[in-house]
């Protein structure tokens, strides 16, 4: 049995959601694997996760979503002391319906194979494409091209600290020159998969859903106002619960 750790960012906003995700992971969750849940937040979730969750809070704070989104190898870095054998990120706004396992994802490094590389991306993937970004694949690359999520990656712990320790360095170049690719963290993971194909998991087999608001609006502003879906979730810290309609339905 292995120990696997699972990264969530969820500040501001995105709490409720991080919250969401853990609660419906822990429930619907089969597997041998001993999971423990490390949560990057501006709030403890201490009072809105049951006790029977191995959670550790870290605290973090960010003034927009893009410092929200480009935390993640930063974050993840902190925990190369910890005692887990393999860690995978997730977005905050993941969410799970039915009961799994994660036999599928386990590998040295890990990537989902985003959900639009077959369909809207099947003739052009949208690559950093600036010569002068760490992040930049050539139009002309000979490499199989293949588009890659951001909302998720993982791996053996050692082999992914050494990865976001790479792909934090390619973030600090780049701010040198004032450059921020155009989909953020998700850039600089492609440049890396593209020349470092990682075991894959296809759309097909992804268990999770990534980007589900669930009908909560404008989570991008840090100054969106979550204070009743947080009551509401603390009065049901003990429960299952999802959201529907932007609402906190307990299950």
């Amino acid at each position: 049995m292995n120990k696997v750790g699972i990264v969530i960012v969820a500040t501001n906003s995105y709490f409720v959601l991080g919250v969401r995700f853990i609660k419906r992971f822990h429930h619907f969750y089969n597997g041998e694997h001993k999971i423990k849940f490390f949560f990057f937040s501006d709030q403890d979730p201490s009072d809105y996760i049951q006790d029977d969750i191995d959670i550790e809070y870290h605290h973090d704070y960010h003034a927009d979503w893009v410092q929200g989104t480009n935390s993640k190898f930063k974050n993840i870095i902190k925990l190369a002391d910890k005692d887990i054998d393999y860690i995978y990120y997730f977005d905050a706004d993941t969410s799970i319906n039915r009961p799994f396992d994660i036999t599928n994802i386990i590998g040295d490094i890990t990537g989902g194979e985003h959900f639009g590389n077959r369909s809207w991306m099947k003739n052009e993937k949208p690559f950093d494409r600036n010569p002068n970004s760490k992040a930049y694949i050539p139009i002309d690359t000979d490499k199989e091209q293949m588009y890659y999520y951001g909302a998720f990656f993982g791996g053996q712990k050692d082999r992914l600290i050494d990865l976001c320790k790479l792909l934090h360095e390619w973030q600090i170049e780049d701010k040198k020159i004032h450059h921020e690719p155009p989909w953020n963290d998700e850039s600089y993971l492609n440049k890396y998969f593209h020349y470092n194909p990682p075991h894959f998991i296809k759309t097909e087999d992804f268990q999770f859903q990534v980007s589900t608001k669930s009908g909560i609006k404008n989570t991008r502003d840090p100054n969106l106002n979550v204070d009743d879906l947080k009551e509401v979730l603390k009065t049901n810290k003990n429960k299952l619960i999802d959201i529907i309609d932007g609402r906190i339905h307990a299950q």
